[in-house]
């Protein structure tokens, strides 16, 4: 089913309530739409796309696309093999301002994680991401990517990254950004 559809006014009020939230960022504003729904190893989350570097201005809405802010059934099964505590799960309601900068994940142009992001190690097995144990915070490679040409399952795809399932939303947003940093919130769906 996925998240609901937000405004724009909506999203950026809700955005007071992020950790480390400290106004706007004077640049591109990525904010991730977490799923209550969470269904296993599925694309079911949204993000919503702003342009906040005119200061004179509000906030330019740019674009929405699907994709995931959770790790998909490879990290939450076969964390081990990334790291035995468990799968990176980036924390919900929270805000890194120019937390990724353009670069390359797995050699395909994407957007790097170049700040720490808090995040939570999930190691139950079971089928959700959950930000359960203690909270860490550094750079884990989290980076913003696509999956494949209009993927549904998430898989390998996501262990940890921030991943928009659909080739040509993700093709956009990348021309839009043309190298310009990021900042990345994620808000739990209200």
């Amino acid at each position: 089913m996925g998240v609901k559809t937000y405004r724009d006014q909506e999203l950026l009020e809700r955005l007071k309530i992020a950790d480390g939230f400290n106004g706007l960022p004077g640049g591109i504003l990525d904010i991730w739409i977490r799923s209550d729904e969470d269904e296993y190893d599925r694309f079911d989350d949204k993000v919503y796309t702003f342009d906040c570097s005119q200061a004179d201005r509000d906030p330019r809405f740019v674009m929405v696309c699907t994709g995931t802010s959770n790790a998909g059934s490879q990290g939450l099964k076969n964390f081990q093999t990334y790291n035995r505590d468990g799968c990176a799960v980036l924390k919900g309601d929270c805000i890194v301002y120019y937390s990724h900068a353009y670069g390359l994940h797995k050699g395909k142009p994407a957007y790097r994680q170049v700040k720490p992001f808090p995040y939570f190690r999930d190691n139950d097995r079971d089928n959700r991401a959950e930000e359960i144990g203690p909270e860490h915070n550094d750079i884990i490679g989290a980076n913003c990517h696509r999956a494949g040409k209009n993927s549904t399952y998430i898989g390998g795809w996501s262990v940890a990254c921030l991943v928009r399932n659909n080739e040509a939303q993700f093709l956009k947003w990348l021309r839009f950004m043309n190298r310009r940093p990021l900042t990345v919130a994620i808000l739990k769906e209200w």
